[in-house]
Order: C-alpha cells, then sequence, then structure tokens
C-alpha cells in the first residue's frame, strides 16, 4: 500500500510541473518590447466615426508611427475640477496592423481651459502583426477643452502571445 501511495505523490508531482512547464512555456512565447513617442490628438466633437460619440483624431510617433481614432465612452467632473474620460482607441500603424486599448483618462486643472493628461491605457487587442496584442500605454501631456488640442508623450509594452 505504501508503494502505491508514493506512486500517487509522484504522478501528482510530475502534472504539476508538466502543467507549470507549458504554462511558463506560453509565456516565455510571448513577444514584447517597449513603445515610447509622441501623440497629437484633435478632439473634433460628436462624430460618425464613433457612432455619435465624442471623438478624438490624431497622429502618433514611435516605431512605426501612424494615425488614431478615440471614442469617449463616459464623461464625468470630480469634485476636485478634474474630467474623467473613459475611451476605446484604435491605433493603425504605418506599416499595417492596429492596436486597440481602453484608457480612462483623467483631466486635471493647470489653468482651465488647460488640463493636465494622464492616463493608462490596456491595450486589448490588435490586427496584423499585433494580432492579440495585449500590454499597456502611459501617456502624459495637455489637453486644452477650449480648442480641443491634445499633446502626450506615452510609454508603455505591447506584446503578443
Amino acid at each position: 500500500m505504501e508503494n502505491v501511495g508514493r506512486t500517487t505523490k509522484a504522478i501528482a508531482l510530475t502534472s504539476v510541473l508538466a502543467l507549470a512547464g507549458s504554462v511558463s512555456g506560453a509565456w516565455a512565447q510571448d513577444s514584447c518590447r517597449s513603445i515610447t513617442g509622441h501623440i497629437d490628438g484633435q478632439i473634433i466633437g460628436p462624430n460618425g466615426l464613433c457612432g455619435g460619440a465624442l471623438t478624438e483624431v490624431g497622429t502618433f510617433t514611435g516605431e512605426p508611427g501612424g494615425t488614431f481614432v478615440a471614442c469617449v465612452t463616459d464623461t464625468r467632473q470630480r469634485g476636485d475640477g478634474a474630467v474623467v474620460f473613459d475611451l476605446v482607441h484604435t491605433y493603425t500603424f504605418s506599416g499595417g496592423g492596429t492596436v486597440t486599448t481602453t484608457d480612462r483618462v483623467v483631466a486635471g486643472p493647470i489653468a482651465p481651459p488647460l488640463y493636465r493628461i494622464n492616463n493608462r491605457a490596456s491595450i486589448t487587442g490588435g490586427t496584423g502583426r499585433y494580432q492579440s496584442a495585449f500590454g499597456f500605454i502611459r501617456d502624459h501631456g495637455t489637453v486644452n477643452l477650449d480648442t480641443g488640442v491634445v499633446s502626450v508623450d506615452y510609454r508603455g509594452r505591447v506584446c503578443t502571445p
């Protein structure tokens, strides 16, 4: 009976180690890289690009750079004067492919209508070489709520399976 117990424990341990190896092997296959650049955007108001929602369009630099569309899904004012925007972005790279994100932008007043932008976006997917992308983007800069001009620097990490 003692041998059966040892054999069962050995099989269980081998199974756990095999599972751990396959999980860590899957993680090791992910390809991640750091990204940095600058975003110039323009809030163009409610638009058909976003089904009638408040819309921002613009360009971004970095490797390889490209264009983007951001759709505001919710806006609210905080008691400290900050405005919080929930958005979804689609970044289209000049070399092909897209990355999508969900964002919660906090725009804190500097000298209204000028606000400081702080954002952490979660990468939720992509197409082309960015198929099933995940990761994050952090951006910091300013937005002028009278002119709609957005200027932020970003950095982050994009990964693909």
